[in-house]
């Protein structure tokens, strides 16, 4: 293992295919981050200490891992945790064409040092899984295309066939509907008025459902959508609209669970099209 300090905020090591023999390693545990690779990176970081003095600021410890061409690992480790999430931001908006919301930015400012990281790794999850989804309707879409260019036998409305045939396509668009990783997102909302000013960006034929929930400890609403049978690209649509009104807060169960039973609720079910009438 050799240690080089490249600046003052950074510190590269470099480990060689025998030192990852030696723990039993192989480099698909560091990516997968299995709790030996997690121990050993904790024993690489002792090492850089007392060889190169690092000295890690703030809660978390920025690294990037890349793979050498002889099969050892350069591993960059950065004593500047700010700067290192802020050039995160900027690979993710320049290399990777990710645009964050106004909104979402200001509250990754606002939330503390250790948690931004979750924070942006539930966003990017969220994405992800609506990326998935709307890529799974694609391909659906365009494979029943094709399935229609290849019948070559005329389908008589109301016959026998065609309700197999639209059987099994409400069939396929119900198992596409289940890809997506969560059903339901939670955001908060400062006042009633912009709760209102949220509801009416939605379109009447939105079917989400939505209940609005007001904490009685500080006066915050909390607006739950839950997508029902809606489709993928709307639900991601509602989603990045909420953002412009909102703070994402959560898409876990449990926490909804939680405001259900200790919130106000102030309008079950049908919240958006009751404000969107106001």
């Amino acid at each position: 293992m050799k240690f080089t300090r490249v600046n003052k905020d950074t510190v590269n090591c470099i480990i060689t295919e025998d030192d990852m023999d030696e723990q039993g390693l192989r480099l698909e545990d560091l990516f997968d981050k299995s709790q030996e690779a997690m121990d050993f990176l904790h024993e690489v970081m002792e090492k850089a200490a007392a060889e190169v003095d690092y000295k890690p600021q703030g809660a978390f410890t920025p690294m990037q891992i890349t793979v050498l061409p002889d099969h050892s690992i350069s591993l960059t480790l950065s004593e500047n945790t700010e700067g290192a999430f802020a050039d995160m931001l900027k690979n993710l908006t320049e290399k990777a064409g990710l645009r964050f919301p106004k909104n979402f930015l200001e509250e990754l400012g606002d939330v503390p040092e250790e948690d931004r990281i979750p924070k942006l790794s539930e966003y990017l999850q969220s994405l992800k899984d609506f990326t998935n989804s709307v890529k799974n309707m694609v391909e659906k879409t365009s494979s029943d295309m094709n399935d229609k260019e290849d019948d070559s036998i005329p389908v008589k409305r109301g016959s026998v066939r065609q309700t197999r045939i639209e059987n099994r396509d409400e069939k396929r668009v119900s198992e596409e509907l289940e890809k997506i990783g969560f059903k339901t997102f939670v955001f908060s909302i400062k006042d009633l008025r912009t709760a209102i000013l949220l509801s009416k960006q939605i379109p009447d034929d939105v079917v989400m459902g939505s209940t609005l929930y007001r904490n009685p400890s500080d006066n915050m609403f909390y607006m739950v959508f839950d997508r029902k049978d809606e489709n993928a690209k709307t639900f991601a649509a509602v989603f990045s609209v909420c953002y412009e009104f909102g703070k994402f807060v959560t898409t876990k169960n449990s926490i909804i669970c939680h405001m259900d039973e200790n919130f106000d609720t102030v309008l079950n079910g049908d919240a958006i099209e009751r404000l969107r009438s106001l």
